[in-house]
């Protein structure tokens, strides 16, 4: 893509009173929302950006700073700094730090795990297409062989299986949240060495389970087998934490 400034339409006004970085990165957000700014755009220089805003440089260093952190600006060297298309990588990045040093981290994760994956198989089931029942077939066919067979990267597979029924949802904001929780998950699995999967384990068939319910299209079931797996799958993680 090839770099552009910032469009015109994207006009920051002077801020009020208070935590002003914050209300800097809140006008970013805003102009992103509306369009006025798009990955790729260069940003004005902090001099101009401070006078826009009517704050001093260092707030907008501060501003750029927690930016980054969200992934939403990368600096150049030399070039200056961009927009960026945050990644699913780098949502997660804010949240890594508090899980790795949290003793309830799996735990934690799985609360949410339940909160959202049911809405998710649901979803899929509503809006599952003849590409998204292969590539979730694939994914059940990939995870079931390797279980049975004793092979390596039964973790993927399992995370592949469940990427791929957020996927099947069709909808973009639905997989993007999805795709950053099993990035986080990925943290959260390396700590647990100990955990195997077998053929004869419920929670291994539960995907299966999903699997057909997700194919018949019917959300109700999509969602009861999925709270149910990762109910076994709970149990699984609480036997190995």
């Amino acid at each position: 893509m090839t770099a552009q400034n910032a469009r015109p339409d994207a006009r920051f006004t002077a801020v009020r009173l208070g935590r002003v970085s914050r209300q800097v990165v809140e006008q970013f957000q805003r102009q992103l929302r509306e369009g006025n700014l798009r990955p790729g755009d260069r940003l004005p220089p902090e001099r101009e950006m401070a006078a826009q805003f009517g704050v001093g440089r260092n707030s907008v260093r501060e501003a750029l700073r927690e930016l980054d952190l969200l992934g939403l600006v990368e600096s150049r060297h030399g070039e200056g700094t961009f927009v960026s298309a945050p990644s699913p990588e780098a949502l997660m990045t804010p949240f890594r730090a508090v899980i790795e040093l949290s003793s309830t981290a799996a735990g934690t994760v799985m609360e949410f795990r339940r909160a959202f994956e049911p809405g998710v198989a649901a979803l899929a089931a509503t809006n599952l297409t003849d590409a998204g029942r292969d590539r979730l077939h694939a994914a059940l066919t990939d995870f079931e062989t390797r279980v049975t067979q004793g092979v390596t990267e039964v973790e993927r597979a399992d995370a592949d299986f469940h990427l791929m029924t957020g996927h099947a949802t069709e909808n973009a904001a639905v997989i993007g949240v999805h795709t950053a929780l099993y990035t986080l998950l990925r943290d959260v699995r390396s700590r647990v060495t100990s955990a195997r999967y077998g053929p004869s384990d419920s929670a291994v068939a539960g995907h299966r389970l999903i699997y057909e319910a997700i194919l018949a299209r019917d959300p109700e079931a999509a969602a009861r087998e999925m709270r149910a797996h990762l109910d076994d799958v709970s149990e699984t993680l609480a036997d190995f934490c």
